[in-house]
């Protein structure tokens, strides 16, 4: 078997002697379009990280397989059409779940606490004490849209801190300790409103300005999931002091942020370079369940397919 990464993934030493006993490798520390499409004739497994495949997934070879080294797919186009041409295509799913669920809870303390202020204001020469005043978690609604694993986890680290869970689903879920609402109820009863749900047709744009204003004054928005709240819309109500602040694990483009340069200037505002998954734990996992991925395609039991 013919196993082709297109971009720079880091292994272990005995991470790469498992590939190796599957069949032959070739890697390359980058690939641009036109390369991509020379690069996987022939190929039997893909692996991919940032590149998106579109372009060439249809030239893959039939049957194949294009191991992604992610959970999220939806950006990938003629997902069926190249599931008709036999080639499958699989994810990573589960492997960021504790690190999304603690950075969340990370950025919900910091913007509490006015982390980030006081570290700004320190390193100006501003070291009067007592200016910033906080809010304490315990005894607060932490407001969770979206109840899979990341924001299960979420839930019981909240209730670590003794935070009342409540829920939005599309589906709704019995969870014992732990109250499913309507989201317009959930907005207007949270202290803290963390958005774990995934970006589809439905979320995107979910969080505007109507249901932005719903929420409780000096209430908390945290988010690691790019596109569900309108961002202008957001901006509208921290500016206007509505809400206490909002942290946000952005997304990037192009090594761009793209964000409006007002959030930049919004005091309680924490932004984070779409590292909610990064951590040394998940790095390992993420190649662990690409090369299971591979060895179960090669054994004819495809697992974690998504096409």
């Amino acid at each position: 078997m013919k196993i082709l990464f297109l971009e720079r993934i880091e292994m272990a030493k005995e991470q790469i002697y498992r590939l190796e006993q599957l069949g032959e490798a070739e890697w390359f520390d980058s690939s641009n379009e036109e390369e991509c499409k020379k690069r996987i004739k022939g190929i039997d497994v893909v692996v991919v990280g940032w590149i998106d495949p579109s372009p060439f997934i249809l030239s893959m070879k039939s049957p194949s397989l294009l191991a992604l080294m992610s959970t999220g797919y939806e950006w990938i186009e003629h997902r069926s059409e190249a599931r008709k041409k036999g080639i499958l295509i699989s994810n990573i799913p589960g492997y960021a779940t504790e690190a999304v669920a603690e950075h969340l809870i990370g950025l919900a303390l910091c913007v509490a606490r006015q982390t980030m202020v006081g570290d700004r204001y320190i390193r100006a020469g501003k070291k009067e004490k007592g200016y910033l005043w906080g809010i304490e978690l315990r005894g607060k609604r932490m407001g969770i849209i979206g109840l899979g694993k990341i924001g299960t986890h979420l839930a019981k680290i909240s209730q670590c801190f003794g935070m009342e869970v409540v829920t939005y689903n599309r589906h709704p879920k019995s969870c014992e300790g732990i109250r499913d609402l309507p989201l317009n109820d959930l907005l207007s009863s949270s202290n803290i409103v963390s958005v774990c749900c995934p970006l589809n047709d439905d979320s995107k744009g979910m969080l505007d300005k109507d249901r932005l204003s719903l929420m409780k004054s000096n209430a908390i928005l945290v988010s690691t999931t790019w596109d569900v709240v309108v961002l202008t819309d957001l901006i509208s109500l921290l500016k206007s002091g509505h809400l206490f602040g909002a942290g946000i694990d952005i997304a990037n483009n192009s090594n761009k942020t793209n964000l409006p340069e007002e959030l930049l200037k919004i005091e309680n505002v924490v932004l984070t370079p779409h590292i909610g998954y990064n951590t040394v734990e998940t790095k390992i996992r993420l190649v662990d369940i690409c090369i299971s991925n591979i060895e179960a395609f090669k054994e004819g039991k495809p697992t974690n397919i998504v096409n």
